[in-house]
């Protein structure tokens, strides 16, 4: 990844195609953040309980973008700041000891808070009418996760994870004067994150994002 994301800077700034066209500009994005938690009481490799929790944020980000050519372009967008991802409690039952009456029952809370979220990506395009393009995007996503967690019958832990993932995209970017502006519909699909707490309970997070963005940028 981090040769990866060291290629595309090379490419943004360096790049000795004649056309090349650098801009940088800033995106304000609304995302629906859905998470599948999974509780395993014991670590054995079971789950206990599950549950399938949905959260909107808003966010902004800046981004650097050159384009190759008339079909293609390559970016690195980069939130500058934490945004909290998740952020929510539900009760629940823990399923072990049913038979023998010892099930209790009790709440789950966790939070995910985001930093040093970086997207390289690439947006093949084609122009339909008069500076009109429709494109698509490809991109790679690597952040910081720090995850607190509170699970049925266990203590709170604090765990920090490395968040990679997968974004494809698809939306409209119009030339103007002075730049463009992008509206694009994204999903990305993060690997999951889990952590260990106290009383030997894994909690396993799947993270997946749909996201609408309105980006604005400036030629340099």
């Amino acid at each position: 990844m981090k040769k990866l994301v060291l290629s595309i800077i090379f490419l943004l700034g360096f790049s000795t195609t004649s056309y090349a066209a650098g801009s940088a500009g800033f995106t304000v994005s609304l995302a629906d953040v859905k998470s599948d938690v999974r509780d395993d009481i014991d670590s054995n490799g079971t789950t206990d309980t599950t549950k399938s929790l949905s959260n909107d944020v808003v966010f902004g980000s800046i981004f650097l973008e050159r384009a190759i050519n008339d079909n293609m372009s390559i970016g690195v967008d980069f939130i500058p700041f934490e945004a909290e991802f998740e952020s929510r409690s539900t009760t629940q039952s823990t399923l072990k000891g049913k038979d023998d009456g010892a099930a209790s029952s009790g709440t789950n809370k966790g939070t995910a808070d985001v930093s040093n979220h970086l997207t390289v990506y690439i947006q093949p395009q084609r122009e339909i009418n008069d500076g009109l393009k429709v494109f698509g995007t490809l991109g790679l996503v690597r952040a910081d996760v720090e995850s607190k967690v509170q699970s049925v019958s266990s203590t709170d832990k604090t765990v920090d994870n490395d968040l990679d993932g997968l974004k494809l995209g698809l939306g409209l970017k119009k030339e103007t004067g002075f730049g463009f502006i992008k509206l694009e519909y994204s999903q990305t699909d993060y690997d999951d994150i889990s952590t260990t707490t106290s009383n030997n309970t894994k909690v396993t997070a799947d993270i997946d994002t749909d996201i609408l963005a309105l980006s604005v940028a400036k030629n340099f």
